[in-house]
């Protein structure tokens, strides 16, 4: 076999490329696509992320015996004699016996086969030139040495080369591999038969040195460690780094779980990198399972990218994309972002409280034995940080089709914008709530109306009366003006007693209808009012101080005091499509 550098004369030819316009999955939705964009799917873990992406890859050139993926549409730039140019001029051609094909950075085409490229359904021929892959099975040695490389001789054979040949794409790598990992990431460039990675601190050159000195190599492989002997991480993000790089002639590219091995905030910085230094007008396909990589690829860019959840129901793999409007909203709501809600989209079910000691009590009584028996319920709870933003964060989670539930404190119900704009968002119809909303509002409030300021104040005056000195403020006096805050309104005595505070009648049935539209739409209604009221004999306080004071005093299984509590939590576990799939399959 021999080999040399095809020429064909010194203006660049045309690139021709192949993309994807269009692509239906297995439950018929059909999403069509643009030639520059990144589409990132995510989902639960065995839903069908990684099957997509390799059905995909193959439909490239062929698509053969698929379940995620129904039909592609595929969009051809160029044509079999562009295709054949600019490999005469980019590529290593080979000869061996008859024929020859040519080579390069992750592909070899035979010549004879180039005129595929012109065939629907036939391009696996010549896909190699046109698909990137990077397996999570070669996801660590994908960094190991280079093999050689002839400068003046012959176009680059591995991301390495690419490298060698340009110092300042090296000096981006290795700033970006500092930011990661705190060391730096060096090719030694007189590696002869192999170039490999190392890592660790450059050393000074001398003058009249460069890094071909024997003085350079020498400190070099005395003091750094080659990227072969450290971590799957670094071998794994320096993995994806290089292939992103070196995906020049890559129209199409494929990253399955780049996350792999990597600690969340190497993760969220190599999502940056994917999106910042993926090829312009190139199509890029994520398989992830990391908040982090997501993340990191909206801080990037929103108006390429696409969020495609996948879920599987049985045969099925039942999609739904991410509206670019709320990818755009997620990627600059600060709140979102770091409220780990978007972690909701690779689980099967997520709960939304009102705060994180609401979130860590409920979700203990969930995972206890009593509500869920031996399951593990691949549930995520996530808080709103109060009322205001559930709304919200409920409508970009069913805007994903993620089974979404609310455990909200009953005082909801004295802001009928509040309740209005969660009950919509969750999927309910105003009409069938609204007589029954005013008409508890009415009931409550007719007992007796809020305080007005001056009533409020003549009640703290009471209490300073007795107050003088200038030493401590009294305990006592604190805890009792703190107390008149909590009767400013009549909704605080209901929220103090829940459902049984509300006078016999019609108060109470109106609360009735109301919870049980609010729990078909996947609102809970917090029947003692709020969390606290589950287990009142317990003085620790509010928030934090009383769910700690639970958990370390109180059997949850098996506190009687607490059966309440685990009624309301088994049926909030009963309604989620995890606990029903999991009965039928038992009955059947």
């Amino acid at each position: 076999m021999t080999g040399e550098i095809a020429t064909a004369g010194s203006a660049q030819p045309l690139k021709p490329t192949l993309t994807f316009s269009n692509i239906v999955f297995s439950d018929g939705t059909s999403i069509d696509l643009h030639d520059d964009e990144i589409v990132v799917f995510v989902g639960p873990n065995n839903a069908g992320k990684s099957a997509a992406l390799r059905e995909i890859s193959s439909a490239v050139g062929k698509l053969n015996n698929s379940k995620v993926i129904k039909s592609v549409t595929r969009s051809r730039f160029g044509d079999d004699n562009d295709l054949r140019a600019f490999l005469e001029l980019n590529s290593v051609k080979q000869t061996s016996g008859v024929g020859y094909h040519f080579s390069g950075i992750n592909y070899s085409i035979n010549a004879d086969y180039i005129h595929y490229f012109m065939t629907d359904g036939s391009q696996e021929f010549v896909a190699p030139f046109f698909r990137s892959s990077i397996p999570t099975e070669t996801r660590i040695t994908g960094s190991n040495a280079a093999g050689p490389l002839a400068v003046h001789q012959a176009p680059p054979t591995h991301p390495i080369h690419l490298l060698l040949l340009d110092p300042k794409l090296a000096a981006e790598m290795c700033d970006l591999f500092m930011r990661a990992f705190g060391e730096e990431l060096i090719v030694l460039r007189a590696g002869g038969s192999a170039f490999p990675l190392y890592v660790g601190k450059r050393p000074m050159l001398s003058a009249g040195e460069d890094e071909l000195s024997k003085s350079f190599v020498d400190q070099l492989v005395a003091n750094a460690v080659p990227l072969e002997h450290q971590g799957d991480g670094m071998r794994s993000f320096v993995t994806v780094m290089l292939n992103v790089l070196a995906s020049d002639h890559h129209s199409i590219q494929f990253l399955d779980e780049p996350e792999a091995f990597l600690h969340p905030p190497q993760a969220r910085l190599l999502g940056e990198y994917i999106a910042n230094n993926r090829k312009s007008n190139s199509q890029l396909f994520v398989a992830t399972h990391s908040p982090e990589i997501l993340y990191g690829i909206l801080t990037s860019t929103t108006t390429k990218v696409r969020i495609v959840r996948i879920q599987r129901s049985g045969k099925v793999n039942k999609v739904r994309e991410l509206s670019k409007s709320k990818t755009e909203a997620i990627s600059k709501d600060t709140l979102t972002r770091y409220s780990g809600l978007l972690s909701g989209i690779f689980h099967k079910h997520v709960v939304i409280a009102e705060s994180d000691s609401d979130c860590m009590f409920y979700s203990s009584l969930l995972n206890s034995k009593s509500v869920s028996g031996d399951n593990e319920p691949d549930v995520l709870f996530v808080h709103g940080s109060g009322k205001h933003r559930l709304a919200k964060m409920v409508d970009t989670l069913r805007d994903l089709d993620v089974p979404v539930s609310v455990i909200v404190d009953i005082d909801v119900l004295n802001d009928e914008g509040t309740f209005k704009g969660l009950f919509l968002a969750a999927g309910g119809v105003w009409d069938d709530v609204s007589s029954a909303f005013r008409s508890l509002k009415v009931a409550i409030e007719e007992v007796r109306p809020p305080l007005n300021a001056s009533q409020v104040k003549a009640m703290i005056e009471v209490q300073l009366e007795n107050v003088t000195g200038v030493g401590a403020f009294p305990k006592a006096t604190e805890k009792a003006i703190k107390g008149v805050f909590k009767t400013l309104s009549p909704w605080d005595d209901v929220k103090r007693a829940g459902r049984s505070g509300l006078r016999p009648g019609g108060a109470t049935r109106h609360y009735d209808a109301i919870a049980e539209a609010c729990s078909r739409v996947g609102i809970w209604l917090v029947p003692v009012g709020e969390l606290e009221g589950f287990c009142q004999s317990i003085e620790a306080g509010h928030g934090p101080a009383f769910v700690e004071k639970v958990l370390v005093d109180r059997d949850i299984d098996t506190d009687e005091e607490l059966e309440a509590a685990r009624k309301f939590m088994t049926k909030i576990w009963q309604s989620m499509p995890e606990a029903q799939m999991r009965r039928s399959r038992i009955e059947l």
